[in-house]
């Protein structure tokens, strides 16, 4: 399986709004072995929003969106991705009694009739619960390709991935991948690529570099059928990176340089 993440709100593509969600929902897939192809930021626009699901799901199939499940006009992520997918939208009236009930507990908040809007759920899609906020996540599936809509609030969100979404997505992936991190002093990135060159080339495990201030970080990811299949893959390649480089490791995964110094 392999998944896109697009985050919806031009309060995003402003810099008003910090998207913490791509690095969120990348680790949570990572953590199933589910690879992430593409992160796509996309302004509350719907021709650009279809624009963007056609060229990711030509690719991926699993998208996770954020955003754009509330009640006012320009919140339009859950009627754009099912038009897409050629899902119906249908009102439930559970939904309904469950607005209902909020309200009520908020006092002094009345319910607007745009708020019906949050009531329409994908026709056989699944309804994810949302007891922090008035808007439902949904999951809708077609022909092969599976949209996870999320809510855009951090608060409504975070608990609802690690409640709902990732035991869902959890039955879906097919097998782990393992990254180990190596903290590197005192080489600079294209001298410790001319290092281990002929290593970068693996498809698993894969080894990468990244230029950090300061220091240069390697990491190596295996993928396999358990964990311990992706950590014996991963052993052999480390202990080579040892072997060229060993002299300018000072650390592993999230160890920092002033707490080992």
């Amino acid at each position: 399986m392999k998944a896109a993440i697009i985050c919806v709100g031009t309060e995003l593509l402003m810099g008003s709004t910090l998207n913490t969600h791509s690095q969120y929902l990348s680790l949570k897939l990572s953590e199933i072995g589910i690879p992430i192809y593409y992160h796509g930021v996309v302004g509350d626009n719907p021709e650009r929003l279809k624009e963007m699901l056609e060229h990711y799901y030509q690719t991926v199939d699993l998208i996770i969106l954020s955003g754009g499940l509330g009640p006012t006009e320009d919140d339009l992520t859950k009627e754009i991705v099912c038009e897409y997918m050629n899902v119906p939208l249908v009102f439930s009236e559970d939904l309904h009694q469950n607005l209902i009930e909020r309200f009520k507990k908020f006092g002094s908040r009345t319910m607007t009739p745009n708020n019906l809007k949050q009531c329409y759920i994908p026709e056989e899609g699944i309804v994810l619960a949302n007891p922090n906020g008035t808007a439902p996540g949904c999951i809708v599936s077609q022909n092969g390709k599976t949209a996870i809509l999320l809510p855009g609030p951090p608060n409504e969100l975070v608990p609802m991935v690690d409640n709902e979404v990732f035991p869902y997505i959890s039955k879906l992936a097919k097998g782990v991948l393992v990254s180990k991190y190596i903290r590197t002093f005192g080489i600079g990135e294209s001298a410790c690529e001319t290092e281990i060159l002929d290593l970068i080339g693996m498809t698993n495990p894969t080894l990468a570099t990244y230029a950090k201030l300061g220091e240069v970080m390697l990491r190596i990811t295996a993928s396999g059928e358990t964990e311990e299949e992706a950590q014996q893959l991963l052993e052999p390649v480390l202990k080579e990176v040892e072997n060229r480089i060993g002299q300018y490791i000072y650390a592993y995964d999230n160890e920092e340089l002033e707490v080992v110094l």
